[in-house]
């Protein structure tokens, strides 16, 4: 009876949890549909493939922004008073980067097969790798958390907080091109962190290889046939480890490749809006403006902003970290000389091979998405506002 009563309350915890990621993936697909982020479908075995439908409602989406923005510019100059510089140029900023937002959109929607090859390879790496003996997918929420934080902070510390202020077309108006952007950062780092799943659990595969003898229990003495068996099963599941890691390897740059032109452009609006606003606010310091800047609105954006980079910056990090450990694995295995020679051949090779596969991604060859990225970043911003401040002095 007790144990009758403890399957069933595993059985239902079961349900629980799938109940609750099936509300986790509806809630991830329609927001990044609203966002123009997921002009694909995917089907029940996790299949991704075009649609024309939602091509075509992304088109529609990017179209429908340009004339939001245009409007809203076009609203703003008739309404506006001549002589104030610093509001003409803040909305002129406005409507590059709502029309950048909608290149974007654009974009994802005529190179889509680049990101589609690339997920469904994701797939061709988990058949792989259920090949090899002793490997399994460590299950974490990493990704789950990372959404549903950015998306309660897109909510309710930003859109809520805009509503308090001003009109619904200006709240879409002012952040719906950074929203897309931020979107944009976050749905490349959970990419890479199922990636970096991946290449952990390779590593503690890895970790599992030993001589034959190892796997037996007891005094059970192994025959020469079965010990060329075992032999031949372990370098039959190092070829499977160091396919996938060459195929997650070169993941990792064919979506670098694709998000390359989107992460510049979101992180150059970005860069212009948090320039503009820090601009302002020293020159209200100095009191050679007069311009009123709401910090408990514009700031949590900003830190928002920040936040993705950092985001993006931690997951590339992650996979790098993760490739070193790796080599250093199969370096302590190959060096304790407790293998046979051929299996431990086939590891030297893999080790060799893992120096010319190390991970670097440079968003279209040019900025490094890595530690150093918001550094880059954070230095370009400050040397333009000293620049500025120092010709606003003049």
């Amino acid at each position: 009876m007790i144990g009758r009563n403890a399957n069933l309350h595993k059985r239902s915890k079961i349900q629980n949890r799938s109940m609750c990621y099936r509300y986790y993936k509806f809630f991830r697909h329609i927001s990044c549909k609203i966002l123009g982020l997921s002009p694909w479908k995917i089907d029940s075995n996790n299949v991704w493939s075009v649609s024309y439908v939602e091509s075509f409602c992304n088109i529609l989406l990017s179209f429908g922004l340009i004339a939001l923005t245009i409007v809203e510019y076009i609203e703003y100059t008739n309404s506006s008073v001549s002589g104030a510089i610093t509001a003409s140029v803040i909305h002129k900023s406005l409507l590059f980067t709502g029309l950048s937002a909608s290149f974007i959109v654009l974009f994802y929607t005529f190179y889509q097969r680049s990101l589609i090859s690339t997920n469904n390879r994701l797939t061709k790496v988990d058949r792989i790798l259920e090949k090899c003996a002793d490997y399994k997918l460590k299950r974490d929420y990493t990704n789950e958390v990372i959404f549903i934080l950015n998306l309660l902070t897109i909510v309710f510390l930003i859109l809520m907080l805009d509503a308090c202020y001003y009109p619904v077309a200006v709240i879409l108006y002012g952040n719906l091109p950074t929203v897309i952007g931020g979107g944009v950062m976050i749905q490349f780092a959970m990419l890479l962190n199922r990636v970096e799943k991946r290449i952990n659990s390779i590593n503690s595969t890895v970790l599992k290889i030993g001589p034959a003898e190892d796997n037996i229990v007891g005094t059970q003495v192994l025959s020469l046939s079965q010990k060329v068996i075992m032999r031949e099963s372990l370098i039959y599941n190092i070829d499977n480890l160091k396919s996938a890691f060459i195929e997650l390897h070169e993941i990792c740059y064919d979506s670098a490749q694709f998000y390359g032109v989107p992460i510049i452009i979101t992180l150059f609006c970005g860069g212009m809006r948090v320039f503009f606003t820090v601009y302002i606010a020293l020159l209200t310091v100095l009191k050679l403006s007069n311009e009123v800047i709401v910090w408990h609105v514009v700031g949590p954006r900003l830190l928002w902003m920040a936040s993705t980079i950092v985001l993006l910056t931690s997951s590339v990090t992650t996979i790098q970290k993760q490739h070193r450990k790796l080599a250093n694995t199969i370096s302590r295995i190959v060096d304790r000389k407790i293998l046979n020679d051929k299996v431990s051949k086939k590891l030297s090779d893999f080790s060799s091979d893992l120096q010319f596969l190390e991970i670097k991604l440079f968003a279209c060859d040019i900025i490094p998405v890595g530690r150093s990225l918001l550094g880059v970043v954070t230095g370009t911003i400050a040397m333009y506002i000293i620049i500025a401040i120092q010709l606003a002095l003049v």
